[in-house]
């Protein structure tokens, strides 16, 4: 019953509240981009916006382990696995300033599409060699910069929860911008909407662990197809730990 209630009472908010909040973001826009060409305003309103829907769920739970291992000022290439759209809203507690790379059909959905615009983020469409290499021009720029990219190197979402293959784009860009890579492995976004005959789990426990980086001189130093299965090995041992975590408390 509580999954019931907190789920009507979650979409009400949600449906009423996610137009007027892009809205502002849109105004904050205008207001600011002569004076933010980074867009830096953007992206930390779109952090109160996931930090007060998480306020919202109050019977949910979010572990953020690892923010130690982030350095200010320097960027980074993040990897993480990806288990559904919620990860975008919880990899916003990911203590950095960063752009996402997201699939063309990602702009296409209402409001996310507006708000990915709105602060500048890469777009790349699926199987199309010229997107891809304007994609890597622009993560390049951005990481010059001094703006990290963060990347979901699967490319789509885990069908079954685990962490999917790799593919080598995410590594690539390190080592031709030589910057580091920043490895993160998340759980909990999947089984909040999924096997609860179409109730959110209001109890569920977020989890992201936030690893130590690859240095900018480790990836130089490495293949980029060995620097994937590196980050791909890191990130499931990583999920597999969070998994039994939760596996335990549930």
């Amino acid at each position: 019953m509580l999954n019931k209630i907190h789920t009507v009472l979650f979409v009400v908010y949600f449906v009423a509240s996610a137009p007027a909040l892009v809205l502002i973001s849109a105004a904050l826009f205008v207001l600011f981009l002569p004076f933010d060409r980074k867009r830096k305003v953007q992206h930390l309103f779109s952090r109160f916006i996931c930090a007060q829907y998480f306020f919202f769920l109050p019977f949910c739970k979010v572990a953020v382990k690892g923010r130690e291992h982030v350095a200010k000022g320097q960027p980074y290439v993040i990897a993480s696995n990806h288990q559904s759209m919620l990860d975008i809203v919880l990899l916003y507690c990911v203590p950095l300033y960063f752009k996402w790379v997201s699939k063309r059909e990602v702009y296409r959905i209402p409001l996310v599409g507006q708000l990915l615009w709105l602060h500048g983020d890469v777009c790349i469409r699926r199987g199309d060699p010229r997107s891809a290499r304007k994609m890597m021009q622009d993560c390049a720029a951005f990481l010059r910069q001094g703006i990290s990219i963060m990347m979901f190197p699967e490319g789509t979402r885990s069908k079954d929860g685990q962490v999917g293959r790799f593919k080598e784009g995410a590594f690539a860009l390190a080592k031709s911008c030589n910057v580091a890579v920043l490895p993160i492995a998340i759980d909990g976004t999947r089984s909040f909407s999924n096997g609860n005959g179409g109730w959110l789990n209001v109890r569920q426990r977020f989890q992201v662990t936030i690893m130590p980086p690859i240095s900018a001189e480790e990836v130089a130093r490495t293949d980029a197809k060995a620097l994937q299965e590196k980050v791909h090995g890191l990130i499931c041992g990583e999920h597999s730990r969070l998994l039994a975590i939760s596996t335990r408390t549930t």
